[in-house]
């Protein structure tokens, strides 16, 4: 029973949560409280939730776990999976362009004033699919602080596979909601279509068939973005690899916590060093991607001294 009952459960709490936001986009609130927002972003499954987690633990930190209700309540059409809304009307990417005088002004009142002043010193942001979003968040936050996560891309696009193929996160009333791919495969179907129409190997995508094809693509397109912003972002930018996250642990947390400008004591490394395990890449079949998409992603293993490559579409090992 329990466990019929467990969709609806939690659609009744994203009910709940964006409610919560929308009151307090009409509730005042205290100039005193508006801190400087820093961002975290990264292809989805490439351990930006453990970054998070070790992030939160340091206690001048508001850091918020993708909330997407919060940004639903910014702008509808960044709802991109359909976990709030119909996604007829959504997208993925969003430029300078896209943003509006009203958005900023609640992403004011949810994002940047989330926190408290006396006890924290900025807030820190999660939401991997930002790295799509950099035009409009540089709106809201000039020279925004950003640390992009790379982990190997076989390991990531593995987890992909095994998430979209066998999702258990359901919700009520929204049969057709995938967790990875969103409602009606919304998330694909944005993601196929902007990045084609951006450059994206427009002529490669079409023979993209499995989910660990296509989480490949999302890989290769959440770098390929963070480069299109590299030059303008600068110094604001810090790459961080999940091996150096795992391996380096120390050494890493002192340079996160420089590049976001909060504390690093011995107490948040050491708790960092507990939750961090070392690094294992997900096993599976050989990754066929087409050919010009092969190189790219061979390109990206090598620049980040990954192991493990993609073969082309055709070529048997």
């Amino acid at each position: 029973m329990k466990q019929a009952l467990l969709p609806y459960l939690r659609t009744a709490k994203l009910l709940k949560l964006r409610a919560g936001a929308r009151f307090r986009c009409v509730m005042p609130h205290a100039e005193r409280d508006r801190l400087p927002v820093r961002f975290i972003v990264g292809c989805g499954r490439s351990g930006t939730t453990v970054l998070g987690q070790v992030v939160s633990m340091n206690p001048r930190v508001n850091y918020l776990r993708e909330p997407y209700h919060l940004w639903q309540t910014i702008d509808t059409r960044m709802d991109v999976t359909g976990l709030h809304s119909s996604p007829d009307e959504t997208q993925l990417f969003f430029e300078r362009k896209d943003s509006t005088p009203e958005a900023r002004a609640k992403f004011d009142k949810l994002i940047a004033r989330s926190g408290r002043a006396h006890e924290h010193e900025c807030v820190i942001e999660k939401t991997p699919h930002n790295a799509a979003r950099l035009g409009w968040i540089s709106t809201a936050v000039p020279q925004p602080s950003v640390l992009h996560l790379v982990r190997n891309g076989l390991s990531v696009v593995r987890s992909i596979g095994r998430i979209a193929s066998k999702p258990y996160y359901r919700l009520g009333f929204k049969p057709s909601y995938n967790q990875w791919w969103g409602t009606r495969l919304s998330k694909w179907k944005k993601l196929s279509r902007e990045a084609s129409a951006r450059g994206y190997f427009p002529d490669e995508v079409s023979q993209l068939q499995t989910n660990e094809q296509r989480g490949a693509y999302e890989w290769l397109v959440s770098i390929g973005e963070i480069d299109r912003w590299r030059e303008s972002l600068g110094d604001q930018l810090l790459e961080v690899t999940y091996t150096d996250l795992t391996m380096k642990t120390e050494e890493t947390c002192e340079q996160i916590a420089a590049h976001f400008d909060i504390p690093c004591n011995k107490r948040w490394v050491s708790r960092a060093n507990e939750i961090l395990n070392q690094e294992h890449l997900n096993p599976g079949s050989t990754l066929r991607l087409p050919r010009h998409m092969c190189d790219r992603f061979n390109e990206y293993q090598r620049r980040y001294g990954f192991t493990g490559r993609a073969e082309p579409i055709g070529v048997m090992g």
